[in-house]
């Protein structure tokens, strides 16, 4: 059985604000330093609190790295939405043109990668779906009700799911890739499946 979480819950406008303190301070030790080498000790030294402050709100390293991590998603999902509706799904290219806005966006925040790697290490394979399906579901979602406005709430489903799914994994790939080349061979075959997938559904839509 295991032991309750006894962690504390940010509710107040104060405990927010410690909260987002510690996340900001490991954000800016990993433009530094990278992840691997980042203590909580650093982390209570950049920020003043106490050592037992910080474990107040996340019980080990890993949890706060990952707390960090999902944190810098959310706010690029925020930038590439707004992004993204300046972007015709009607398109030709849009699959393409939003996939490339997503990686290009991941790749330019500075520590991103240093936390991805660690999150690729220590987040479950449905953590890391649920990320990217919060980082892009609702575009992809867009792109199929505007190219298949009467596409079936089952159809779009399946056709979003099976794409995040492909982003899940083929992200990483492209992500950690350090060789320029296979980097734009991964994402390239991304962006051909994921085309794929959707334009399926929006041909089935169309017969």
């Amino acid at each position: 059985m295991n032991a309750p979480d006894t962690r504390r819950r940010p509710r107040q406008k104060r405990a927010i604000q410690k909260v987002e303190s510690i996340l900001d301070a490991v954000e800016a030790l990993v433009v530094v330093q990278g992840s691997d080498s980042i203590t909580t000790t650093q982390i209570a030294e950049q920020t003043g609190f106490a050592v037992g402050t910080i474990y107040q709100y996340y019980s080990n390293r890993t949890d706060l790295l990952m707390a960090a991590h999902d944190r810098m998603l959310e706010r690029m999902a925020e930038g590439v939405a707004e992004a993204a509706t300046r972007v015709d799904p009607k398109r030709e290219d849009s699959v393409e043109v939003l996939i490339r806005l997503y990686v290009q966006t991941a790749k330019s925040n500075p520590g991103y990668l240093s936390l991805l790697k660690f999150a690729h290490a220590n987040q479950s394979l449905e953590h890391s779906g649920a990320n990217i399906d919060a980082f892009v579901g609702k575009i992809i979602s867009h792109f199929i009700t505007t190219r298949a406005p009467h596409v079936s709430e089952a159809e779009a489903r399946i056709s979003r799911t099976i794409a995040v799914n492909l982003l899940s994994v083929m992200t990483d790939l492209v992500l950690l890739e350090d060789d320029p080349n296979l980097q734009e061979r991964y994402l390239t075959e991304m962006i051909a499946h994921c085309r794929f997938a959707l334009e399926r559904t929006i041909g089935r839509n169309a017969e």
